[in-house]
């Protein structure tokens, strides 16, 4: 006799036999994950030999001293003034740009591409051109600052100056990484409901009312994922920063992941660098969680 297992039963062994499948990946991507970081938090409080690699125990000690340590705080704050600016400069942008290309416009598949061109643009391809186009002797941005806009009288030395520095590398982060937040902008809004226009639309409202009560609300837990992402991508960016300004002029543009980069290959503090990590990681923690809490109120205020 044939027995007939209930839905209820199938679902439930469907599912069983869905984590089973899962399970080996699962496991292998907490162990990539979780081995690292354990690790780091290991050797943050060592003092590592740099030739035979023997570790001893120093407890607290590195925290001890990169707390008081003002070129930490320094870097810390460099680190700050690199990432909040950025993303803030990038959200704008990439809102002001989404709306844009979001209108229907002859020729936005066009456009669409020359805007996400930064972004597939390697780092170090981007570097070398940015750097070319700040110099001092050659470059258009001095070109067009001095000679066509009258804005300055000299030729400035953008990566050799102290206080134009990170200005500099700012504006080439913008560059760069702006198309990120349209890409996210531009694929939430392919998701709107179109009756939330028409609704609008019958209200009397403007284009830019359209945008203010119904674009951004729709937006805005995509919004606080791109704030989170960026920040994050930001706050440990090395590659771009290094590429333009190795740090300098004088550590002016010296954020912790070049910090960490510096303590741990030129002056061979293993543990030390570890103990910076460690301390990102928690600044980094407080800002998902920051983040996380905004993105639940834009996700409830949406389902209201």
């Amino acid at each position: 006799m044939r027995v007939r297992r209930s839905r209820f039963g199938a679902r439930s062994g469907d599912r069983i036999f869905a984590y089973a499948l899962l399970l080996p990946s699962l496991v292998i991507l907490l162990a990539l994950n979780t081995f690292p970081v354990f690790t780091t938090l290991y050797r943050s409080l060592q003092d590592v030999n740099t030739i035979s690699f023997e570790a001893t125990w120093i407890g607290l000690a590195n925290f001890r001293e990169l707390l008081s340590s003002e070129l930490f705080w320094d870097s810390l704050v460099r680190t700050l003034i690199w990432t909040i600016p950025s993303v803030a400069i990038q959200l704008a942008l990439g809102l002001f740009i989404t709306a844009i290309l979001n209108r229907g416009l002859k020729g936005q598949w066009m456009a669409r591409g020359l805007v996400l061109f930064p972004y597939l643009v390697p780092a170090i391809v981007a570097a070398l051109m940015w750097r070319a186009m700040f110099s001092s002797d050659i470059g258009i941005v001095n070109y067009l600052l001095a000679d066509v806009l009258g804005v300055t009288d000299r030729q400035i030395a953008w990566f050799a100056d102290r206080s134009k520095a990170m200005l500099a590398v700012i504006i080439v982060g913008v560059w760069k990484f702006t198309p990120f937040m349209v890409i996210l902008f531009l694929a939430r809004l392919q998701t709107t409901p179109l009756e939330l226009y028409e609704a609008a639309q019958m209200d009397g409202a403007k284009p830019w009312h359209e945008f203010r009560y119904v674009t951004l609300p729709w937006l805005a837990p995509t919004i606080m994922v791109a704030l989170l992402l960026r920040t994050l991508f930001l706050f440990n960016e090395f590659d771009m920063i290094y590429l333009l300004t190795f740090g300098g002029p004088r550590n002016a543009t010296m954020t912790l992941p070049l910090m960490i980069r510096n303590t741990a290959i030129e002056f061979r503090q293993f543990g030390l660098a570890a103990a910076i990590s460690v301390l990102m990681l928690g600044v980094l923690v407080a800002f998902t969680v920051f983040y996380v809490r905004y993105y639940s109120r834009a996700e409830a205020r949406i389902r209201q």
